[in-house]
C-alpha cells in the first residue's frame, strides 16, 4: 500500500517547520513516497522551489497550505488542478487581506467562492471537526463536515488523521 504525506511543514512555516524542501523530498524519496504534498502555514513561499526541485526526483509534488480560519482554526488544503492552485494562491491572498499581516485569517465564506480544484482536508487537531468531535459535540461535528461537502464537493473532502 502506497503512502503519501499530504500534511508536511517546511522551513517556510516559521516556529513550525525545520525541515528543508530538499531533505523532505529526500527523505520522501527514500521512503518511496509517490507523492509529498507542502502544506505551510499561511503561505505558499515554498511552492515554486519545492515544484522545481522535486522535478529532479521521483516524487510528484502537490502543493498546498494549511490556512488559519477567522476564529483560529486551521484547515489544509491542496491544489489538485491549475484553477485550484490559482484559487489556493487567492485564499491566501485574502486570508492576509481580511487578517493581520503578521496573523492571517481567512473568512471561511471565501471558501465557497474558489473551491473549484482545491481538496480540502479537515485540518490538523486545531480544525474545527477535530475540535467538535474532540469536545463530543457530534452534531457540531456533522454539520461542520456537512459545510464542507456542500462547498468542496463530497469526492473533494477528507477527513485530516494525525497521530
Amino acid at each position: 500500500m502506497e503512502y503519501a504525506e499530504l500534511h508536511c511543514h517546511t522551513n517556510y512555516s516559521f516556529h513550525e517547520g525545520a525541515s528543508s524542501i530538499g531533505e523532505l523530498l529526500i527523505r520522501a524519496e527514500a521512503l518511496d513516497y509517490p507523492a509529498l504534498a507542502i502544506t505551510d502555514h499561511d503561505n505558499l513561499c515554498g511552492a515554486m522551489a519545492f515544484a522545481r526541485a522535486a522535478s529532479d526526483l521521483d516524487v510528484r509534488p502537490i502543493i498546498g497550505a494549511e490556512v488559519t480560519l477567522k476564529g483560529g482554526s486551521h484547515l489544509t488544503l491542496l491544489a489538485e488542478t491549475q484553477k485550484g492552485y490559482a484559487n489556493l494562491c487567492r485564499l491566501v491572498s485574502y486570508s492576509h487581506f481580511d487578517g493581520d499581516r503578521r496573523a492571517p485569517q481567512l473568512d471561511p465564506k471565501r471558501l465557497t467562492e474558489h473551491a473549484e480544484g482545491v481538496i480540502l482536508l479537515t485540518g490538523c487537531r486545531h480544525g474545527r471537526l477535530a475540535t467538535a468531535i474532540g469536545e463530543r459535540r457530534s452534531e457540531t461535528a456533522r454539520q461542520v463536515l456537512g459545510d464542507y461537502v456542500e462547498w468542496f464537493g463530497i469526492d473533494n473532502v477528507f477527513v485530516e488523521l494525525q497521530q
